[in-house]
């Protein structure tokens, strides 16, 4: 299917955002727009569109601006009254063509829509023909809407896509064994699956008696990392509780299907503005879809606008499944743009209404400890510890961020407990070998087998600057000094502007003798450590005070073991 796809949004892509040659000669507001819209900062570039179309109204460039801005901002109802006016004027646009069929299909106007599909290509002549599959569906005309659906199912790429849609679409007509047999594959290989797709054919087992095989389906697809609405799912099918089928009840809600689909397959290549704007019609046709509002807010983190991330998430409603992951969002979006004391809170309310729920307070605790509240973040890894039914593989990651949090606190004992077994559930986990056999290392403890741990890390991630720089320092703690410089010098040419990587590389050329560059290295690690946001303490001090006597002399005023200097300038 991506194949297929791929070239929809080359038409629509064209038009978003480019030039106007009449615009350009209007004042600010145009040149304003411009701008917030290049750092996808949508709202105040639809507002500025907005003025600059009011000075040039017959600009259907900038009309078409001005439409993209408001749909990307969300304000569908401004973007489709451009559209209208658009299309009117016999302009060709194909986001005002979506647009308008958007809005017959929300007002539910399925012969409109029927009649604007055979007019015009709007999105792709076969995603066209699923989009009159629905239309019909929605004039109850079944027998031509299969038809339709069946269609598609040959074309290259769209198998899998077609028989997804064909199996929505019979669930309206409440024939749930042809659903189910379109979902397995009519006989062929079964339908390709995603999030939602899971959940509908779930449901779609269930009215057909056959609770087993809807269990077998979620487990299968989201093993262990199965969110809140796929547990509750879940939860109500073990226990025989009644479950409707309600991802779909409108045909208008199957052809936002089409286009949050769309969105979704290609969301991880290019044209992030093209797929947020489809995202955008899916919610629009169906509001109740909150995947595609979810994919809407994570669109608007990728392009860098977190603050209207914040907003699309929450319009996910408290009482729906979804509200979990959107919260969870939310908060992540939140300490993108500084306001962690406000994201903790959201988690805080979060984990009190949702106590169950191990991922909650994962997340919690990580803020917590990107915070410093170490001792808080403990009680946090601690319940979602607790929460473990089965131990695995990937449970490794708790055991380890709690480690790191009893180490924070100086308690390496509790730290080295959680290290073991974080080890026990994943032997090779690099992060896990690298912090450990770095801390020994700065704890003078164990360093051989802190050299080995390190070593294994390496092995497993060869390019990370900031493993190999573990692997240096050890070696320079060893004494291994000219072998310490090798691999030093590799962790700046990994990591040039971290200023921890640049004082140790100053130390290890001290220690070899090459004072200068080692002088030269401190400064650098000065320059960058006014900025820096690690994990790890820079003290700019110390810094200072080695370029002033050198290091020999800062190890003595220390009380450490001195270094074993080679001769230099």
């Amino acid at each position: 299917m991506k194949r297929y796809v791929k070239f929809i949004f080359a038409a629509l892509l064209s038009m978003t955002f480019g030039a106007s040659a009449v615009a350009q000669q209007a004042s600010g507001p145009y040149i304003a727009a411009r701008q917030a819209a290049h750092g996808h900062d949508y709202k105040p570039a639809s507002n500025y569109f907005a003025r600059a179309l009011a000075q040039s109204p017959r600009d259907s460039v900038l009309m078409s601006q001005t439409m993209t801005a408001f749909l990307a901002a969300g304000d569908v109802k401004k973007a489709h009254a451009l559209a209208r006016l658009f299309v009117a004027g016999e302009g060709s646009s194909p986001l005002a063509e979506v647009l308008v069929l958007s809005e017959h299909f929300k007002r539910n106007d399925y012969q409109a829509a029927l009649d604007h599909l055979e007019a015009t290509t709007v999105v792709g002549r076969a995603i066209d023909e699923l989009l009159k599959g629905w239309a019909l569906v929605g004039l109850g005309q079944m027998t031509e809407a299969v038809r339709h659906f069946d269609a598609v199912i040959p074309v290259d790429g769209m198998r899998s896509f077609a028989l997804y849609q064909k199996g929505l679409a019979l669930t309206l007509a409440g024939d749930f064994e042809g659903a189910a047999a379109s979902f397995s594959g009519q006989g062929q290989a079964a339908a390709v699956l995603n999030y939602r797709g899971s959940l509908a054919w779930a449901q779609i087992l269930v009215q057909l008696d056959r609770p087993d095989e809807a269990l077998t389906i979620l487990r299968d697809f989201h093993g262990s990392g199965a969110d809140h609405a796929v547990n509750s799912l879940m939860a109500q099918i073990e226990a025989g509780a009644l479950v409707e089928f309600d991802l779909l009840r409108s045909a208008s809600e199957g052809a936002g299907e089409v286009l949050h689909l769309l969105a979704q397959a290609l969301q991880n290549g290019e044209g992030q503005d093209g797929l947020l704007l489809y995202t955008r019609l899916a919610s629009h046709m169906a509001p109740r879809n909150m995947q595609a509002l979810l994919l809407s807010a994570r669109l608007l983190e990728q392009l860098g606008n977190p603050q209207l991330a914040i907003e699309t998430y929450a319009q996910v409603p408290r009482s729906h499944p979804a509200y979990v992951q959107a919260e969870l969002g939310r908060a992540q979006a939140l300490q993108e743009i500084g306001e962690r004391t406000t994201a903790i809170e959201v988690l805080m309310k979060l984990a009190g209404s949702f106590e169950s729920l191990r991922d909650i307070h994962m997340t919690l605790g990580d803020f917590l400890r990107q915070d410093e509240q170490y001792a808080r973040a403990l009680r946090s890894y601690d319940r979602a510890i607790e929460l473990i039914d089965q131990p695995a593989r990937g449970q490794w990651y708790l055991h380890y961020v709690r480690g790191t949090a009893h180490d924070r606190l100086g308690d390496w004992a509790a730290a080295m407990r959680d290290f073991n077994r974080a080890l026990e559930l994943s032997p090779n986990q690099f992060q896990v070998l690298n912090y450990v056999g770095y801390t020994l290392v700065d704890r003078g403890e164990q360093l051989d087998e802190a050299l080995d741990m390190i070593q294994r890390a390496v092995a497993a991630q060869p390019d990370a600057g900031y493993i190999i720089d573990s692997f240096g320092w050890a070696q320079y703690r060893l004494g291994f000094y000219n072998e310490a410089v090798v691999h030093m010098e590799r962790a700046v040419e990994l990591m040039a502007t971290d200023p921890i990587v640049n004082d140790h590389l100053g130390d290890v050329y001290w220690a070899v003798g090459r004072k200068t560059e080692a002088r030269f290295q401190w400064r650098r690690a000065l320059s960058f450590a006014t900025d820096y946001s690690g994990p790890e303490a820079v003290d700019p001090k110390r810094i200072q005070r080695k370029l002033e006597v050198g290091l020999a002399t800062v190890l003595a005023e220390e009380g450490a073991a001195p270094l074993k200097l080679a001769d230099g300038d």
